[in-house]
């Protein structure tokens, strides 16, 4: 009988979804296929099996075998609500299909494990708390630290918090929404854990920015007779990302070669982007990159990547060339890096290369791609280049919309600025306080007081953002530049800026373009008080003197600057070769 039931059941998935043969890229394609293949492993399996339950879970399985698109996901909840029976691994299948669909779907994740229980009265396994406990990359983890919480409290309820799969996933999930007592609490209540949930401790701990606990958790491992493997040596190199980290990291780089690991490319990958960000050399990251068994793209990235953040741009695009020339494919990862180099050379030439390349590989439409790419356009004075790429980009981001302020900004044209921080909002996405740093910026250098000053009291009575010291000097330079100087060194005293030399330069430069000498002497003294080894406000000062002929206080402070040995840094210009020919 069941045989029957399950077999009318994958003959009606079949009709509502016929097979056909569309083309290999629509996503309907592969729905039809799906079905038509869990139809016939269905008549081939009925007649031999003993469980109807076993096949429904087969063809739930294999609809559930996809990556989670809108056609297979729906096709998976019709055969789940038409199932005569659900156990443990019909949910568990549901759960693991609803986690791995991205954004959107925690709700229903929840519900699922809610039905498992109420309706169907299945008992959870470890497998279906390590579903429930996955988050996606698109779910806000710290919005779900109260689902985790409760899933918590099932797994104790249910005995499974010493069980190693489901401690390990507390641990992960704990890491994400940032609770590290609860983290750390949750894997002293592992009974037997093995390396899989040492590494797992040991990753959270490096991404949670605890360098020495991630360094205890190892002398615990190593104390309890764990052996370390490549994941091991990768997932505690994460935490070394700071100068005073590299004596860890060249400990952990002769550990590497004493248990044979030195050549392995996960751990070289490590290696690499410890020794670039701890400020261990360009050489000894380079020593390791020549001593990867297979380096791979991760290997190339991780080198291109630490040349950028160490001011090295032109070896960065050397080494990117040279990895052309061997044949190496980027990823989108790569991409994003060799564009900060070119951003950082200005070369728009070089630039619109990369964008060809990244046009042909088919990442043209990704979207941290897309922002590296605005950035480099502007950077490079291309506004209209970046702004094609804006609107070419299939999906934005705050990032996104960020840089079109900040870009626009630089290049003066305020107005634009402005309007993209209006289309922001009405689009849907909430402003950070980064992106009210750019828009304010955008208006002081335009010279757009009244939008400046609307724009900066909506930040904390519309969305709830507090200003920042940036944000007040931005408004100082605002009001400065405009000639409300007055007003200008009201908002420093009224904000409690004036441990700010930031707020106090934007005044003095203000005073500068208006000749206003004596709010511009108290500004300077308030910079040098704060900044003595500055050269600015020496300058800025004694060329205010100079234009309001006031010759003798002008010779003062030069003398003065001489006595304090303060040297005003020589000023550096370039330009490209071709046109200096």
């Amino acid at each position: 009988m069941g045989s029957q039931t399950l077999a009318r059941g994958a003959l009606t998935v079949s009709r509502t979804h016929p097979p056909s043969t569309p083309t290999r890229a629509s996503p309907s394609g592969r729905d039809h296929s799906l079905s038509a293949a869990a139809a016939r492993v269905l008549r081939l399996e009925a007649p031999a099996a003993a469980s109807s339950t076993y096949l429904w879970n087969r063809l739930l399985g294999l609809l559930c075998s996809g990556r989670g698109g809108p056609g297979p996901l729906a096709l998976a909840r019709r055969v789940f609500d038409a199932m005569p029976e659900r156990d443990a691994v019909s949910h568990n299948t549901l759960i693991a299909c609803l986690s791995r669909a991205g954004r959107g779907h925690a709700a229903e994740r929840a519900r699922a494990y809610s039905r498992m229980l109420r309706e169907d009265g299945v008992r959870p396994t470890g497998t279906t708390l390590s579903a429930l406990l996955t988050v996606s990359g698109g779910d806000a983890a710290s919005a779900c630290r109260g689902f985790f919480r409760q899933v918590h409290a099932h797994a104790v309820r249910l005995g499974l918090c010493s069980n190693a799969f489901v401690g390990s996933a507390l641990v992960r999930a704990y890491q994400r929404c940032g609770d590290a007592d609860a983290m750390f609490g949750v894997f002293e209540e592992i009974d037997e854990p093995d390396v899989v949930c040492w590494n797992i401790m040991i990753d959270a701990c490096a991404r949670s920015r605890r360098t020495w606990r991630a360094v205890e958790v190892l002398s615990r491992m190593c104390r309890g007779g764990g052996v370390a493997d490549r994941f091991t040596l990768a997932s505690i190199l994460k935490a070394c990302s700071r100068g005073q980290d590299l004596g860890l990291g060249m400990q952990l780089h002769a550990w590497a070669w004493k248990i044979g690991s030195e050549s392995e490319t996960a751990t070289c990958n490590a290696l690499i982007t410890m020794y670039l960000k701890c400020g261990g050399g360009v050489h000894s990251a380079a020593n390791v990159f020549d001593g990867i068994s297979e380096a791979n793209i991760i290997s190339w990235t991780a080198v291109i990547a630490g040349l950028v953040q160490n001011g090295l741009a032109m070896e960065a695009a050397g080494f990117y060339k040279h990895m052309v020339r061997v044949g190496v494919k980027e990823n989108d990862f790569c991409f994003t890096s060799v564009l900060s180099a070119f951003s950082n050379l200005a070369s728009l030439e070089h630039g619109k290369m990369v964008h060809c390349r990244a046009v042909k590989a088919g990442f043209c439409f990704d979207t941290i791609l897309g922002n590296a790419l605005l950035d480099m356009y502007f950077k490079c004075g291309s506004s209209a280049d970046a702004q094609f790429v804006f609107d070419a980009m299939q999906a934005h981001d705050v990032v996104s919309w960020t840089a079109m302020v900040v870009g626009y900004g630089r290049h003066g044209e305020a107005r634009k600025a402005v309007e993209c921080f209006r289309a922001m909002i009405d689009g849907g996405f909430k402003p950070d306080s980064i992106t009210f740093l750019a828009v304010l910026s955008a208006c002081s250098r335009g010279g757009i007081v009244d939008e400046g000053l609307s724009i900066f009291r909506c930040m904390a009575e519309d969305h709830g953002i507090k200003p920042d010291r940036e944000h007040c000097a931005c408004l100082v330079h605002l009001l400065g530049h405009a000639g409300r100087l007055n007003e200008a060194e009201t908002l420093i005293r009224k904000m409690g800026l004036q441990l700010d030399s930031f707020a106090w330069e934007s005044l003095l430069s203000a005073c500068g373009i208006h000749g206003e000498v004596e709010l511009g002497k108290r500004s300077a003294g308030k910079v040098m008080e704060l900044e003595p080894w500055k050269d600015g406000p020496y300058v800025l000062l004694s060329n205010m003197c100079a234009e309001q002929c006031q010759w003798r206080e002008k010779e003062t402070l030069r003398g003065r600057l001489d006595y304090s040995n303060v040297r005003k840094d020589a000023a550096l210009s370039w330009f490209p070769v071709s046109e200096a020919n």
